[in-house]
């Protein structure tokens, strides 16, 4: 079953570039909440700095995360270190262009109205794919790191899987929309989040999801924390449950229903259909999930007691 108790790593945040990284998206958010309240401009309906604080604050989450994540590494140590290098580099690239564009009032996703914004597009594409690399790379090392307990490795596999699948929704909502590329209709724009309604309409406050159409940044808002999710709840289980198959149990169940919840959330938004108004179908099947992850973890709980058993003198 591996270790089963967690030895803590010498520093909790141990990569120099990710902790820079962490700490200037901490300044940068402070900085982009005063604007955000302070500068009165709007783009495509919300407040110019909407987008960059948002895109700094998970910038920030994704780079201490990782910092942490290093910590356990110890197989291939210098090159988890040169992709969390790389994932810092990229992710400055990333919200630079973000919050520059944002700042002068023009959209930077989607926007191939000129010559410049093609090319700054296609920055912001590489470094992201690029940043999906380099996670899936460094995640490699961490797959079977033996200083975490079985329930965190566990944890860890199945947020590095939920998030690189989060994280890949986004490349879904690059290619052109049928209507976008009419001659009557050519804005400038080439890709959406949004499905069945133009980006911009009526949203939940600051996460902007639609509430009136599909909306794929939904589906790609929880997988790619389940970076964050997964391992939190392995550490919160490990402080206030004793009993090990208990906390496997309530992990793998947990992690199940969350995958499934990224399903049905990227299907609700493909078929054009809010989050706050689902269907019928989308509530059976929500309910199937809840129903499908108590199922996974009792049966996960009466295996790994049985195998304690088995084990035990």
């Amino acid at each position: 079953m591996g270790s089963r108790s967690w030895r803590a790593p010498s520093k909790v945040l141990s990569h120099r570039g990710l902790n820079l990284m962490a700490l200037a998206c901490l300044v940068g958010s402070a900085v982009a909440l005063g604007l955000y309240f302070a500068d009165p401009r709007e783009l495509l309906g919300v407040p110019v700095w909407e987008k960059p604080l948002k895109f700094l604050i998970s910038g920030g989450l994704y780079s201490a995360t990782f910092s942490w994540l290093y910590s356990f590494v110890d197989k291939g140590k210098k090159f988890a270190h040169l992709m969390g290098n790389l994932i810092a580099m990229l992710l400055v690239v990333e919200i630079v262009v973000i919050a520059g564009l944002g700042a002068s009032g023009t959209t930077s996703h989607f926007n191939v109205s000129t010559p410049f914004h093609i090319a700054i597009w296609s920055v912001m594409a590489t470094a992201i794919t690029g940043v999906w690399v380099s996670t899936f790379l460094l995640g490699a090392t961490l797959w079977t790191a033996p200083r975490m307990a079985s329930e965190l490795r566990l944890a860890v596999r199945w947020a590095l899987g939920l998030g690189l699948a989060g994280m890949g929704i986004a490349f879904t909502m690059t290619p052109p929309q049928p209507q976008q590329v009419l001659p009557e209709n050519w804005q400038g724009i080439a890709g959406a989040h949004t499905v069945g309604a133009a980006d911009g309409g009526p949203g939940i406050p600051f996460l902007g999801w639609s509430s009136v159409s599909g909306d794929l940044r939904v589906s790609h808002f929880f997988g790619l924390h389940a970076l964050q999710v997964l391992p939190l709840l392995a550490l919160v289980l490990s402080a206030l449950i004793v009993n090990y198959a208990a906390r496997v149990a309530i992990l793998r169940g947990f992690a199940v229903g969350y995958g499934m919840l990224i399903v049905i959330t990227y299907v609700q938004a493909l078929s054009g259909e809010s989050l706050t108004n689902p269907s019928t179908l989308t509530l059976a099947a929500t309910a199937t999930m809840v129903a499908l992850s108590l199922l996974i973890g009792g049966w996960t709980f009466i295996r790994v007691r049985k195998s304690e058993g088995a084990i035990a003198p």
